[in-house]
């Protein structure tokens, strides 16, 4: 049925969550209240007294009792100062989730705060508004009545009211100015020039801005501030604080006195002087009392009592405190539980009008002070009172325990009963004892009251009105009870399911124990549904709210008592408890403390030798304010000194007129007789006696002086307990632990000395007056037994003497009827009776006996152990069975002294007889000894035991204490103490089990030994003790289960401190859970061990209980818990136990929990225990090793990558690491490394085929050889390869992978060698490397062949190996062949792929492999060890290996592909390749082509998408069937019927003549093509391509078809080549296919004539080295190509420039160059030449040097020859022309000026001789700058270089001006160069003048004469050698090594250039550049 909501009803989910709105609805009722007084306040006097009651009622709102509307300066007075770490602000406060506000519908971030400000500032303005009114009357009747003139101390008031309130305001918002300034007029009006001045320094405070201390202009408020603050510290005559205040500008200085009216906040207010000032701020009060004090007690209780009094009389002795004669104390007492009714004194009107005001919630959190006299000066006031204006902000500052807030969980309980005054003081108020606790901490209270704490019943709340919309979602939806009532059952349901499962595992782990038990003798029933139902109800009881106290379940069982009372100190946990377990220690429990030495021995004999008060419970306990009231009471009207009144403190607890309690006879006892003194008290009352004791003793001698009544007179009963108390401080400074120095002990032995005298005279004195003869002698029998007791301790007589004192006193007792006096505040005497009397006879006794046994062991270990271990077995069989009579009981003893198994027992019978009469004595005395002591003799008896170091008789000691313990747990005796007692002490006790438990299981864990002496008897004793422990602990599982499902909480604590003490507590109780079962277990499998009836069902039943104990613990997250002791021992079980059902999920499960790793995927998932992974180490590692083999091998290596084991892998592998390199294992790596370094001998490989082939490796032994023959750095190897071969990559990256897979193959090779597999996957990591260095780049193929060919070597060599094992070690199983069949496949084809491009049988070549052979007499030569396999005989081979491989997996269409590649090269070799072999058939291979078709998978289709086709042997087959009708050896129609076997030619018609093939294929093709989307197969494009081309190959139109096809794919239009390698193509091929691709491009366009494509190309193929296989050769060729075609572009002839520059001279050739260049810069110069010679130029650029570039230098020169032979000749005649025109128009005007043309022109100085013209050699014309004028020709230059040159054609003959001038700047051009080069000037530097064609005569050959005859050759001569050079260049370059000179050579080009002009002038043409 379809559901639908409205939109406007709010989900269900949110009306089941209720929300906790109390404090929104109290925060809108403050609210409103808030706007109702401020709407009475604005509506005048009339309405002032309504205002009045309406603030009254605001501030009386919950919303003021909120801890966070409190200042943080109220939050330290009522509650004290809290902790640091529980510090809170009032910020945080507001923040916290509990305290956060309501906002308002205007975006107001919080009411709260607002509403406390607006609040407590618009109060205190509305005093100021009465007090306004006040002092101006009115009289208009509309303003309501005058209100009448107040009185001075009616207005101080109100003022002083008034300025409390607005400082409240402040303290909530301090950024309000005007506020500021207000507070300091008022504070100024009462006389307090300090407030004032701190307010007027607040205003101007800046402070926070930073830098300046004035940054910013003044508001007119803080003008006003800083003109009031100048005056006021002018009046205060502070002249230095006059210098920080700001000064005012004159313009400021005019603001203030503009607004000077308005100055003055509060006009009305007057300003007294100092004198009235006084007046307002006292207020009229009185002076105060001077003869009466009050002593502060910060808690209610006598011990705070005491110890107050205690600090006054230290500050009186100090002289710090004034004590004069007349001066009289009085104790002001804390306001508690006791005192909530009490009213103050009527003469206190103050005090009771704000008692009335404070309403019953606040009580218990503001606690305040309660005065038992009048002082004016200490008022008490409430928050509330304060806020309303009533009361002074002036406090007394309340103390406040941290328990007091959650004082009501915890009641009285601890006290153990509820008397009749208790039950009225259980309120919200703290409790006194809750105030003791944790040294005073005080901490803040929380807020929140719930009835639970209140202890009121839940009431519904009928009053809040509900919204419409909640109304409408009610009335629309189920009632919410119904809804509630659901959940409530769904939880029930839940928690039902939760332990119906937990009780399922409980039983399954005691069935399981019990089952193994019972079979070896130890009965029990188990009943663990009976016990957690019973833990179940108890805690259900609790959740209801009834009270279950121990006391009230006593139960006849001691097992069910035992429950009961561990189930309810679980559940009712406080900090007390945790204490008690934590800390106990010390005498109670000797087994936790040190042990064994002397002193604690002797302590816990002598203490627990006599009896303990935790033995007798019948005493109430004192409370803590019990009689406290009266006896302040009474010192308040005894007006008493101090000394005094200390000694009535001392009084009150010592005699019995304070207390109503009364013993046997009905007459009232004392404090210290009656009650039992509370924690602290005791302490108090001695320190008082011991300090005070000068006094006491004068003042009790000036009583006694009076005279004593009778022996029951106040007197002799406060000297007797004095004399007691005294007693008990020496026995306990004097023990034997006591650390007490000796002057101190002197000073109590003189005070003991002195109270004993005084009691023996106060006695003797008041002897025969007694009223009552029965307490008379009561009375004496204690002073004996305390004057016997002071006997013993100062040693007064001898040891045998104190005996017969308590014989007497012990017969006494018994004529008197056996009375028993209870001391229960004294320790040395806790009681006298007959019982006590016979412990201490038995003490004094058995001392001799007791001070042996503790005294130091060492050399008499041996005498120890004979003497105290037969005592003590013999206590504990007496403690089961009953007492034989003495007689017997010593001879057993001797007997088993005589016959025992120690050895050096020679005179054991000679001291054990002389013992017989101390025996008897000791077994009497252990007999009634307590637990600790037996404890204590015990732990001696360990001690001598690990003196000689035995320790398996120290594990029976250990597990004797349990047994000690947990009997005494389970008697009789300890059910009979009340529940306190049997709570604490079942606690205390389980700190020394929680001991035991830790040594015992220490001992049998780390120790094999420990168990020797466990017999049958001991270990059944020792397991059916652990079994009722584990019964005992039960209830710590239970009540865990039942708080984590919510079945009930866990107990609250009340701090942080005990929070962490109760976890640690629970900690440790679970830590002993744990323990036990451990240790238990250990016995029942030492039992087992021992038993000869153990069956396999006997080992399968230990195997299913520590199963079951796992599972037990486990889901409850135990397995964590005791240093994971239990987990330990589960792992090491795993490996001893075999199989047993269900082992392998249960170890995965252990191994899960110990290292977090999951070794069993394959089965169900293992559940977290919560147990934090430890550290792996390699014995761990090793022992789970063959497990997580197991599992690993039940997956396939892909699946195994994929799941988690192979995260256990990893992380097991580095524990294990890798194995250390002994002398074996180095052999072996060195054997190893020389096999795959050597050459492939074809020998081998054939022999490999025979499984011949062995390696000299030394057999290794030790752990890493048995890791390695469990096979697993082989599987660590093959994860690391499957790893990287399942990556889909994309891109180049890391092949760390495979260097691991690589390291732990060979790791496991070393190892030993005759493992097929391991070879076999070593070789696909060569493979695999192989792959990756050459499937993203050529430029290994390029560069580093030789790294390419050493990884194929070691892959052949590896599969060689591989084959040879194979052969030989195989298992005939189906997967065996599946795997032998794979590798045959990769060896096949890895041969096939080495013999073709690139590999081209690099690695089954030997030529470097020579070695030195001995020829006989012909000598020594050298020559290759073998001949090389040929590449016939590899195809042969590889063909071979791929049949074998197809025998077992037939259905591999890859390896059928490359059988017939295989055979199709062997069909279509060369005859050079086929050499002496018979050439095959190309039938075979056509065969194995059309297999692999068939076999291929699916296409892609419609369901798989992302499936390609395989289109490899569909191409091959069609590649194939070409190739044979090309060359007419299969006929078309013979081809189609071939081709007929792909379905990519079905739907092509076939053809029968040759004629029609082409387009037949074509179409096929075409087919293919389309079947590739993708794009990725290439080979079919160049197919088509090749034969639209050979079809006709001279054909122009043949070429462009054969273009276009290419350009669809392969070329883009940029000249981008696109070849990517398929998935099925073998690594490195593509690039070998893309330069066979750009070959054949660059011949069609060549053809094409396109030489624009070709340059495009090029760029590319220069730009991207690593995408061609061979680039050097391959850019040789383009480069070629592109100058064949330019050159026939051109016609250029080659040497052109040979025949052209042969006979020019170097300056005629520079001056040609000049008008060249300027024709060629020429905008209107068109030619084809140069558009050739920047191709050749641009070309010789992209080359770069790559090869060598004489032949573009060539085609440049040739072309630049070109130019010059066609072009300079035209110029040159018209410039001579120009030249003549322009001579004919101005030689008349010159003939005189002008000498003849021919005539020499004078030299620089005038001499002919000088200018003379000298013979110079002709210098020709360089490579290098025929060069750079080539490239300068078609380099146009800059407009700014134009400039600076020379007129574009020379004139023919030398002007007489121009010329000169020209040369004149040109020489000072020159010598600019010169300055900056510092090259020497030459004469010649000017010769440039002269004509070319009178320049020199031609010699004997025709050749031109020069100058310089040698510099043509010396030219000629560096020509020479920079070709030299650029040859040099060109090699570095085609073996990658860069050109370092290139750039030094173009350097240096210029350089020469500029040397050789340097004569003729020829820098004038160099641009600013080059110059």
């Amino acid at each position: 049925m379809s559901m639908f909501t409205a939109l406007n009803i709010e989900p269900e989910s949110d009306s089941e969550d209720e929300i906790d709105n109390t404090k929104e609805i109290q925060i809108e009722e403050a609210l409103k209240l808030y706007q109702n007084a401020l709407k009475l306040h604005s509506q005048g006097p009339r309405f002032f007294d309504e205002a009045e009651e309406a603030y009254s009622a605001l501030f009386h709102s919950e919303v003021f009792t909120y801890l966070e509307s409190l200042s943080e300066t109220q939050r330290i007075n009522y509650y004290g100062e809290p902790a640091d770490e529980l510090a809170i602000t009032t910020d945080q406060l507001v923040s916290e989730p509990g305290a956060t506000t309501t906002s308002s519908a205007d975006g107001t971030p919080s009411t709260l705060p607002q509403i406390l400000y607006l609040s407590y500032k618009n109060h205190g303005y509305f005093l100021l508004d009465r007090l306004k009114y006040s002092l101006n009357p009115n009289t208009n009747p509309d303003l309501g009545p005058a209100i009448p003139a107040r009185e001075p101390k009616e207005i101080s008031e109100l003022i002083i009211s008034s300025l409390g309130l607005l400082v409240e305001a402040l303290d909530r918002d301090d950024s309000d100015i005007e506020l500021w300034r207000q507070v300091s007029r008022i504070a100024e009006s009462l006389g307090s020039r300090r407030i004032a001045r701190f307010c007027l320094e607040a205003i101007l405070d800046r402070e926070e801005v930073g830098g300046d201390a004035w940054p910013e202009p003044l508001g007119l408020q803080e003008l006003f501030a800083a003109k009031g603050l100048r005056t006021l510290v002018s009046q205060l005559e502070d002249d230095v604080g006059q210098f920080t205040l700001p000064n005012l500008t004159r313009k400021q200085q005019g603001i203030v006195r503009s607004f000077k009216l308005h100055q003055d906040p509060l006009p009305y207010l007057p300003t007294p002087s100092p004198d009235t000032a006084v007046a307002f701020s006292s207020g009229g009060r009185q002076p105060d009392v001077k003869d009466i004090r009050k002593i502060w007690v910060p808690l209610r209780n006598w011990a705070s009592c005491g110890k107050t009094i205690l600090s006054q009389l230290q500050k009186e002795a100090q002289g710090s405190s004034d004590n004069s004669l007349d001066t009289s104390y009085t104790l002001m007492l804390p306001l508690s539980s006791l005192a909530v009714s009490q009213e103050p004194p009527e003469t206190s009107p103050v005090t009771k009008a704000g008692a009335e005001k404070v309403s019953t919630k606040s009580v218990s959190v503001n606690e305040s002070f309660i005065p038992t006299q009048e002082d004016p000066r200490e008022k008490q006031i409430s928050p509330q009172e304060f806020a309303s204006g009533s009361k002074s902000p002036q406090q007394p500052v309340p103390i406040e325990s941290s328990d007091s807030v959650n004082a009501p969980m915890q009641g009285f309980e601890l006290t153990g009963q509820k008397s009749e005054d208790t039950a009225p003081r259980k309120s919200s108020v703290p409790s006194v004892d809750a105030q003791a606790d944790h040294n005073h901490t005080m901490v803040l209270p929380t807020r929140k009251r719930s009835n639970e704490a209140a202890e009121l019943e839940d009431v519904e709340d009928t009053g809040r009105s509900r919204s419409k919309r909640i109304k409408a979602r009610t009335s629309i939806d189920e009632p919410s009870s119904r809804r509630e009532a659901a959940a409530k059952q769904q939880l029930a349901l839940y928690q039902h399911g939760e332990l119906q499962y937990f009780n399922f595992l409980d039983e399954q782990a005691f069935g399981q124990s019990m089952r193994l038990l019972s079979s070896f003798g130890v009965v029990g029933t188990e009943s663990v549904r009976e016990r957690r139902a019973a833990i179940v109800s108890l805690a259900r009881s609790l959740n209801d709210g009834n009270d279950v106290s121990g006391d009230q379940s006593i139960d006849p069982d001691p097992d069910q008592t035992m429950l009961t009372d561990l189930s309810i100190s679980l559940l009712k946990w406080n900090n007390e408890l945790s204490s008690t377990f934590l800390h106990s220690g010390g005498v109670e429990d000797p087994i936790s403390g040190a042990g064994g030495s002397r002193n604690s021995g002797l302590l816990v004999f002598l203490e627990q030798s006599s009896i303990r008060a935790r033995d007798c419970m019948s005493k109430p306990v004192l409370l803590d304010d019990q009689g406290l009231d009266a006896f302040a009471q009474h010192v308040e009207e005894e007006k008493v000194h101090l000394n005094q009144l200390a000694l009535a403190w001392i009084k009150a607890l010592l005699t019995r007129s304070s207390f109503p309690q009364t013993g046997d006879d009905d007459l009232p006892l004392s404090a210290y007789e009656g009650f039992l003194w509370p924690d602290g008290l005791k302490e108090t009352v001695v320190q008082m006696l011991v300090k005070h004791d000068e006094y006491v003793l004068r003042a009790l001698a000036e009583e006694i002086g009076a005279g004593l009544n009778n022996s029951t007179s106040p007197q002799l009963e406060f000297i007797q307990n004095v004399f007691e108390l005294h007693l008990d401080v020496y026995g306990r400074i004097t023990n034997p632990s006591s650390e007490v120095d000796f002057p101190t002990r002197t000073a109590q032995l003189d005070r003991l000395r002195r109270w004993a005298s005084l009691a023996y005279h106060v006695r003797m004195m008041s002897e025969g007056d007694a009223a009552d003869g029965s307490r008379d002698d009561l009375s004496s029998i204690r002073f004996l037994w305390a004057y016997v007791v002071l006997a013993n301790q100062c040693e007064l007589c001898s040891r045998d003497l104190i005996v017969l004192y308590f014989q007497d006193l012990k017969a006494i007792l018994e004529k008197l009827g056996n009375p028993v006096i209870e001391l229960r505040n004294n320790a040395v005497i806790p009681e006298i009776s007959v019982i006590a009397a016979e412990k201490q006879i038995s003490r004094l006794t058995t001392m001799d006996f007791f001070i042996s046994v503790f005294n130091p062991i060492d050399d008499d270990a041996v005498t120890l152990i004979e003497t105290l271990e037969p005592i003590l077995e013999k206590s504990v069989e007496n403690k089961h069975v009953d007492l034989v009579g003495t007689e017997q009981v010593i001879n057993n003893i001797n007997h088993s002294a005589t016959g025992g198994t120690h050895q050096n027992r020679h005179d054991g019978t000679d001291s054990l007889s002389d013992m017989e009469p101390q025996t008897e004595q000791m077994l009497q005395f252990l007999d009634k000894a307590s637990l600790s002591m037996r404890l204590m003799l015990w732990r001696r008896l360990i001690d001598a035991y690990s003196v000689i170091q035995y320790t398996p008789r120290i594990l029976l000691c250990y597990l004797r204490c349990i047994e000690l313990i947990v009997g005494c747990l389970t008697s009789a005796q300890h059910l009979d103490n009340n529940f306190e007692s049997r709570q604490k002490l079942l606690l205390r006790w389980f700190k020394s089990l929680d001991d035991l438990l830790t040594w015992s299981l220490a001992l049998a864990w780390s120790d094999a030994q420990s168990l020797d002496c466990m017999d049958e008897v001991n270990l059944k004793d020792a397991m059916s003790t652990l079994k009722k422990l584990q019964q005992i602990l039960h209830p710590i599982i239970v009540i865990d289960d039942l708080i984590k499902i919510g079945f009930c909480e866990s107990p609250e604590q009340s701090t942080s401190s005990a929070s962490i003490a109760y976890n640690s507590s629970v900690s440790k109780l679970r830590d002993m859970v744990v323990r036990a079962w451990t240790l238990q277990y250990i016995l029942v499998r030492e039992c087992v061990g021992q038993s000869s009836s153990a069956t396999a069902e006997t080992y399968a039943d230990l195997f299913h209980s520590l199963t079951s104990i796992h599972r037990c613990l486990g889901p409850r997250s135990y397995c964590k818990l005791a240093d994971k002791i239990f987990l330990k021992l589960a792992r090491r079980e795993l490996l001893m136990i075999g199989n047993y059902g269900d082992s392998e999920i249960e170890g995965a499960q252990i191994v899960f929990d110990a290292y977090g790793m999951k070794i069993c995927p394959g089965s169900r998932e293992v559940e977290d225990h919560g147990c934090p992974a430890e550290t792996l180490y390699r014995s761990d590692a090793v022992g789970i090793m063959d497990r997580i083999l197991v599992q690993a091998n039940k997956l396939n290596i892909r699946d195994l990558i994929k799941s988690e084991l192979r995260n256990t892998l990893e992380k097991t592998q580095q524990a294990i690491r890798v194995p250390k390199n002994t002398p074996t294992v180095l052999h072996n790596r060195r054997v190893l490394d020389q096999f795959l370094r050597s050459p492939i001998n074809p020998l081998g490989l054939y022999r490999a085929l025979q499984g011949i082939g062995e390696l000299h490796f030394q057999r290794t032994h030790g752990e890493s050889f048995s890791i390695a023959e469990k096979g697993w750095y082989f599987l660590q190897g093959h994860v690391a390869l499957a790893k990287f071969r399942s990556q889909k990559r994309t891109n180049p990256g890391g092949s760390d992978e495979l260097d691991f897979a690589l390291k732990f193959f060979q790791h496991d090779l070393e190892q030993g060698y005759e493992k097929w597999e391991t070879w076999y996957r070593l070789a696909q990591v060569y493979d695999a490397k192989l792959e990756e260095a050459t499937i993203w780049t050529a430029e290994k193929l390029n560069d580093s062949m030789e790294d390419v060919v050493t990884l194929q070597r070691n892959a052949i060599h590896c599969y060689t190996m591989a084959v040879a094992t194979a052969e030989r070690c195989t298992e005939p199983t189906f997967d065996m062949f599946q795997k032998v069949a794979d590798l045959y496949s990769d060896f096949g084809i890895r041969l096939y792929s080495s013999s073709r491009e690139p590999f081209s049988m690099g690695a089954l070549s030997v030529e470097k492999f020579t070695k030195h052979f001995n020829a006989g007499r012909l000598g020594t030569y050298q020559g290759v060890p073998f001949k090389a396999i040929g590449l016939y005989g590899t195809w042969r081979f590889a063909s071979g290996l791929l049949r074998r491989a197809v025998v077992h997996k037939p259905d591999s269409w890859m390896t059928w592909y490359m059988l017939g590649k295989c055979l199709w090269k062997m069909y279509n070799c060369s005859d050079n390749v086929l050499s002496s072999h018979q050439r095959i058939d190309f039938e075979p291979a056509i065969e194995a082509i059309k297999t692999a078709i068939e076999v291929l998978p699916g296409r892609r289709d419609s369901k798989h998408p992302e499936r390609d086709p395989t289109l490899e042997p569909h191409y091959k087959l069609a590649s194939i069937v070409q190739k044979l009708v090309s060359s007419k050896k299969l006929s078309a129609a013979a081809g189609c019927e071939t081709l007929a076997a792909t379905s990519y030619s079905r739907k092509v018609p076939s053809v029968q003549d040759f004629d029609d093939w082409e387009g037949y294929i074509l179409q096929v093709l075409k087919v293919l093509r389309s079947a590739d989307k993708s794009n990725w197969h290439h080979r079919m494009v160049l197919r088509s391509a090749r034969t639209i081309y050979e079809e006709s190959p001279n054909d122009h139109m043949a070429t462009l078809a054969a273009k276009h096809e290419l350009t669809q794919q392969i070329f883009t239009k940029s000249m981008t080549v696109q070849v990517w390698k398929p998935d099925n193509e073998r690594a490195g091929r593509h690039f070998v296919y893309t330069t066979r691709y750009v070959e054949f491009f660059l011949q069609l366009l060549f053809e094409l004539k396109d030489r624009a494509g070709l340059d495009a190309l090029g760029r590319q193929i220069r730009k991207k080295p690593g995408k061609f296989f061979m680039h050097g050769r391959l850019w040789h060729e383009t480069c070629m190509t592109h100058l064949k075609l330019l050159r026939t572009h051109s016609l250029l002839p080659e040497e052109l420039s040979d025949s052209v520059f042969k006979n020019i001279s170097h300056d005629l050739f520079v001056l040609n160059a000049d008008r060249l260049e300027a024709w060629a810069h020429s905008p209107a110069t068109e030619s084809p030449i140069i558009d050739v010679l920047r191709e050749a130029v641009e070309l010789k650029k992209t080359n770069a040097n790559l090869m060598k570039p004489t032949m573009i230098e060539d085609f440049i020169a040739d072309a630049y020859a070109h130019l010059h032979r066609t072009i300079v000749p035209e110029l040159i005649a018209k410039s001579n022309e120009e030249e003549s025109r322009g001579r004919m128009r101005v030689d008349h005007l010159m003939n005189n000026e002008n000498p003849p043309v021919g005539t020499p022109s004078p030299g620089p100085a005038g001499n002919p001789e000088e200018a003379a013209p000298t013979r110079q050699r002709i210098r020709g014309v360089g490579r290098r700058e025929l060069q750079k004028r080539a490239e300068a020709l078609v380099n146009k230059p800059a407009t700014a270089q134009l400039s600076i040159k020379a007129p574009k054609t020379p004139p023919l003959a030398s002007g007489p001006t121009t010329p000169r001038s020209t040369v004149q700047v040109v020489i000072k051009q020159d010598d600019q160069i010169r300055e900056n080069s510092s090259v020497p000037g030459s004469v010649h530097d000017s010769a440039d003048d002269e004509s070319e064609l009178s320049e020199t005569d031609a010699g004997p050959t025709g050749q031109p004469k020069t100058q310089f005859p040698n510099l043509g050759d010396s030219k000629d001569t560096a020509d020479d050698e920079d070709k030299e050079e650029s040859e040099e260049d060109q090699e570095q370059l085609e073996h990658g090594q860069p050109n370092e000179g290139a750039e030094e050579d173009e350097q240096g080009d210029g350089e020469e250039v500029e040397a050789e002009g340097e004569g003729e002038g020829e820098e004038i043409y160099h641009t600013p550049m080059e110059m």
